[in-house]
């Protein structure tokens, strides 16, 4: 049989593909062969390339057939199935053999492409600002416009050794990102000495806490040794970032997620308003803590965070869903947020969370 990387390239779909990524497409599932009435095992947005025989797809509840084609062995191009919709199911006519693309592998490769083509494009500073942050937390979520537009907006610093970024108690003014070199972050102790909370690297981020609670800081960030920094002032960091990465829920909404086990509450407040009062089932992860206690957390899960007034709680879930987690905070109503604390709201989430927990003996 012809190389099947050159039947895709004849389409126009895999035609501007390099080699490198077609391989990669075709080794993993990898090209499979079926006889007659075998059926084929596909996802949602996955793509099926007939490469030679018979198939047809139908709908699980026995209608119609909603497609079928079949290709000769000697076909110049292979027949592409693009759209599966759910529901779903395809089967084998006769004898074929065909390869299973999964849709976000293929998206993720023709994305990439499009956007290394984008970047030549670019002025020389904003080309190297966009592809480092496309590898970079949080940015990673983020469509390649929205990416170029942060890089636009951003400035390059060369920063010394042993310079302090920020300052604990400094007032919030600029987000950073570590394009080159690594720093230090370290917090006063009550005998007025730095304690090393820990040490971040290239691709991290910084400063984010004091711009999301208008607050100052709460660290030093201290550069180990000679870097690169990419910075951006707070009003561009609430024109381009914050809105992205704060996901929003209303109450009602976390409450009924909460009474099916589909979320876990997080109290982002300190210990002692924990033990003054708390929500039933929260677990209590003060936001100076979040960033190292992040790696805990099951990606897999959602995760609804609150404080008092909504400040606290936003920084914390930027800093979750910059770690990749699935955090949300409760929706702003008018000027300000519902308080996770009021009479009404404690209520209807107590009673939530005591409906969805186990009775304690």
């Amino acid at each position: 049989m012809e190389p099947v990387t050159s039947k895709l390239r004849r389409t126009r779909l895999f035609a501007q593909v390099p080699e490198a990524g077609l391989v990669s497409l075709i080794e993993r599932p990898g090209v499979t062969s079926g006889a007659a009435r075998d059926p084929v095992d596909v996802a949602p947005g996955d793509l099926v390339v007939l490469l030679e025989g018979g198939l047809a797809m139908s709908s699980n509840d026995g209608g119609d057939h909603l497609a079928a084609f079949s290709v000769d062995e000697g076909a110049r191009e292979p027949a592409i199935l693009y759209t599966i919709p759910r529901g779903a199911s395809l089967v084998l006519t006769r004898p074929s053999v065909y390869l299973v693309i999964e849709g976000e592998r293929l998206d993720a490769l023709l994305s990439g492409e499009q956007e290394q083509r984008s970047l030549a494009a670019l002025q020389d500073g904003v080309r190297i600002r966009a592809a480092s942050l496309v590898k970079a937390d949080p940015f990673k979520q983020m469509s390649f416009t929205h990416i170029v537009r942060c890089a636009e907006a951003m400035t390059t610093h060369l920063i010394p050794g042993g310079t302090d970024v920020v300052r604990e108690g400094d007032p919030g003014d600029y987000f950073y990102v570590i394009e080159r070199g690594s720093a230090d972050i370290l917090r006063t102790n009550d005998k007025g000495d730095d304690d090393l909370v820990a040490t971040i690297e290239a691709g991290a981020t910084f400063g984010e806490e004091a711009l999301l609670q208008n607050s100052t800081r709460n660290a030093t960030v201290r550069m180990r040794e000679d870097g690169e920094l990419f910075r951006l002032a707070k009003s561009d960091f609430d024109l381009l970032l914050k809105s992205k990465l704060l996901g929003d829920i209303s109450a009602e909404a976390a409450a009924e997620k909460l009474r099916q086990g589909k979320a876990d509450l997080i109290d982002c407040r300190t210990d002692e308003e924990w033990e003054l009062w708390r929500l039933p089932s929260a677990r209590l992860m003060p936001l100076e803590t979040i960033r190292e206690r992040t790696r805990g957390l099951d990606p897999n899960r959602e995760y609804v965070a609150y404080c008092r007034t909504g400040r606290r709680s936003d920084a914390a879930v930027f800093l979750m869903r910059q770690a990749g987690l699935k955090a949300l905070r409760i929706r702003r109503v008018g000027a300000g947020y519902i308080d996770p604390l009021s009479p009404a709201l404690r209520e209807r989430m107590r009673k939530a969370i005591r409906a969805a927990s186990p009775p304690t003996t």
